[in-house]
């Protein structure tokens, strides 16, 4: 049986995740999610369709004002290679998705699945 989305999200995620200071807020990992599930979506979608959706992203980066341009397209770019290197057979989009926070003060990630149209 295949790993939950969301194990396999925070693993697609994790060289991202690393780089924040354990005491990151909540929003600002939402936010860094927000990007990673754009991404993960675009390259599923490519894939669904056959069609290269990465032109409109790299687009949509090119109207943010520096320096978060070039900090997003670097991590655009990273996620791009990672999902085609270690995550290019994984065909699941996903849905709703929610970062959580524990009572214990760590975050958990829940998010649902989406297959491909039929």
């Amino acid at each position: 049986m295949a790993e939950k989305i969301s194990q396999t999200l925070l693993e697609y995620a994790a060289p991202l995740l690393a780089q924040l200071p354990p005491e990151t807020p909540l929003q600002q990992r939402q936010a860094l999610l927000q990007i990673v599930m754009s991404v993960w979506n675009a390259m599923v979608v490519a894939q669904w369709t056959q069609r290269d959706v990465l032109p409109d992203l790299y687009r949509q980066l090119e109207t943010m004002p520096p320096p978060g341009h070039a900090q997003m397209r670097a991590w655009v770019d990273a996620l791009v290679e990672r999902k085609r290197q270690y995550f290019a057979d994984d065909l699941r989009a996903v849905g709703h998705w929610e970062l959580r926070m524990k009572p214990s003060g760590e975050v958990s990630l829940w998010a649902e699945a989406r297959s491909p149209p039929r």
